[in-house]
């Protein structure tokens, strides 16, 4: 978000200048602290004193951060919405809202007020009554307060630093104790060494360092890689920039949009590597669609993915498989062993011990119920192994070789040495056994064929036959994680029904890709400030630490 701020300056012989700043972000904070965007370098503005955030074009809430109030428009109020023209007095200072010009969403004004008008308006508020109009003196309750600010948060506090030995003593006190100069509470997982300040802070009046963080935390990864990216605003802060501790026991984490908006809404402007495809700013407004990672790879057999956006009319799964949801999603059921059977999506899908993604499909768990793997009638419950076709032949051949030699098979068309019962150990003369192991060569050629092209492998698999009659199934290659740059639970979803995301019903093809696109997500989530849908924040779905990144940028991998 875009504001246009105008600050106006009375010049010489009456002359006016105005000065134009932009300010990027959501929320336009009025204060005396270095921190805000609208600085005042006033006593009687509060270091945080106002924001003012935009509703539409030309209109404003403007709220208080302060019990006192704020003046709009010539009454006190703790927040407000306004229009262009509204004029807020903070001081001597005067705000007045405007409408916004083309490609700003937000305009202010600010003029100082002229030494006349301050003091009229001081004088409505100032008493008669002055503290020397009492006869008192200013001097001795000015040492008497100086004296005891010292000595309890100064000399006590270093005595308890330096001499131990009073620390007993020192620290259950309410005041003067080293607790004195604490900043505020720790984050819950520091507090085990909360005593040892030095641990973090490695010089007087300084943020804390990467290099103490990396210290216990060198393996959480970095955000960019600085050979492709840089981030000179972070400079040796990059940790504290984000993680401000003495907030509280759970306030170490910030969650707000703003701080990952702040880079990301024009990246593609400020960064040469990066791309429009980065530039995000809030998920409802300003989010590209989803890009899934495709299975991929390379002629040397290395995984290598291929991002493809979901709304690439053109995008198709490769996985080497033939699978129809909707005939195994049939309404009316499909035919199983048992008779016909009405299938679910959980019939075969079914997540993971920790509720986020799905355990892969197993085709011994969920498809041999079905699709049978057998390959003699005389032998019907006999399977050969799925998976490994030179084992699969392997297990044919021996079994009509071991019937050939055994003898007793029943078969009317197999030669009289493969029919003919014979006692455990009885010898056949070496005719014999090559008889019978041709006429084994043949019926197991004539199983494998029916197997792999006819009756089973076929139904989901793409076999092929070479010139010396060799067969080959084309490999598997089904997508394990389909969005590896976000975070998504479905178990925090399970309040929905599969077909609310995933159109399988109507997937005739397995190349089908089945994920949704943002479009779908909106339906639910909306960015931070979002009414009537879940708030959805960056980290909601993202992470800023890349694991595979060192913290000391070493090198941006591979996507994933």
């Amino acid at each position: 978000m875009r504001w246009q701020i105008l600050r106006v300056s009375q010049q010489a012989k009456g002359a006016t200048s105005v000065e134009e700043d932009i300010h990027f972000g959501e929320t336009l904070t009025v204060g005396r602290g270095a921190d805000q965007a609208i600085y005042l370098p006033d006593l009687r503005a509060a270091l945080s004193h106002c924001s003012v955030t935009v509703k539409n074009p030309g209109r404003y809430r403007i709220q208080s951060l302060i019990v006192a109030g704020v003046r709009v428009n010539g009454n006190i109020v703790q927040e407000i919405d306004v229009g262009a023209g509204a004029i807020l007095e903070l001081g001597g200072t005067r705000l007045k809202f405007l409408d916004p010009p083309k490609d700003f969403e937000g305009a202010v004004e600010i003029t100082a007020m002229a030494a006349e008008e301050i003091a009229k308006n001081a004088n409505r508020f100032v008493g008669k009554l002055t503290l020397g109009e009492t006869r008192l003196s200013k001097r001795w309750p000015s040492w008497i307060l100086f004296s005891g600010v010292a000595l309890f948060a100064l000399i006590l506090p270093l005595l308890a630093h330096y001499v131990p030995a009073s620390r007993p003593a020192l620290d259950p006190l309410p005041i003067g104790s080293r607790d004195t100069w604490q900043a505020g509470q720790l984050v819950a997982a520091h507090h085990f060494f909360g005593e040892n300040c030095n641990l973090c802070h490695q010089g007087n009046f300084k943020t804390v360092q990467d290099e103490s963080c990396k210290a216990c935390h060198g393996n959480i990864g970095g955000h960019v890689d600085d050979k492709r990216f840089t981030l000179s605003q972070l400079g040796d802060s990059e940790c504290a920039f984000c993680h401000r501790d003495h907030s509280g026991i759970e306030a170490l984490i910030r969650e707000d949009q703003e701080l990952c908006a702040d880079c990301h809404d024009d990246l593609s402007k400020r960064e040469k590597n990066a791309t429009a495809q980065l530039d995000v700013a809030d998920f409802a407004s300003k989010h590209p669609g989803f890009v899934v990672s495709l299975a991929n790879w390379d002629t040397a057999g290395n995984y290598k993915p291929t991002r493809v956006a979901l709304a690439n009319p053109d995008i198709k799964e490769t996985s080497g498989l033939k699978f129809p949801h909707d005939l195994h999603l049939a309404k009316e059921g499909i035919q199983g062993p048992d008779g016909d059977e009405v299938m679910q999506c959980g019939s075969c899908h079914q997540p993971e011990p920790g509720g986020a993604r799905l355990r892969p499909i197993d085709f011994e768990d969920n498809c041999q119920k079905c699709h049978k793997l057998t390959y003699s009638i005389r032998e019907a419950d006999r399977e050969v192994t799925h998976g490994k076709p030179a084992l699969m032949k392997n297990e044919i051949e021996e079994f009509f070789a071991g019937q050939a030699l055994e003898g007793a098979f029943n078969d009317t068309n197999a030669p009289t040495v493969v029919r003919t019962r014979r006692r455990p150990g009885q010898p056949i003369t070496p005719q014999e056994r090559a008889e019978a192991l041709s006429w084994a060569r043949e019926q197991a050629t004539q199983s494998i064929d029916n197997l792999f092209n006819s009756n089973a492998c076929t139904y989901c698999h793409t076999v092929t036959t070479d010139d010396v009659g060799s067969l080959s199934v084309a490999p598997v290659r089904v997508v394990g994680f389909w969005m590896p740059k976000a975070r998504f639970s479905h178990r925090s979803h399970e309040s929905m029904t599969c077909s609310d995301c995933h159109k399988a019903e109507t997937s005739s093809d397995s190349s089908d890709v089945l994920m949704p696109d943002i479009d779908n997500c909106q339906t639910c989530h909306a960015g931070e400030h979002g009414e009537n849908k879940v708030p959805s924040t960056c980290i909601t779905c993202h992470g800023y630490h890349e694991t595979r990144l060192d913290l000391d940028n070493k090198g941006l991998p591979e996507l994933r």
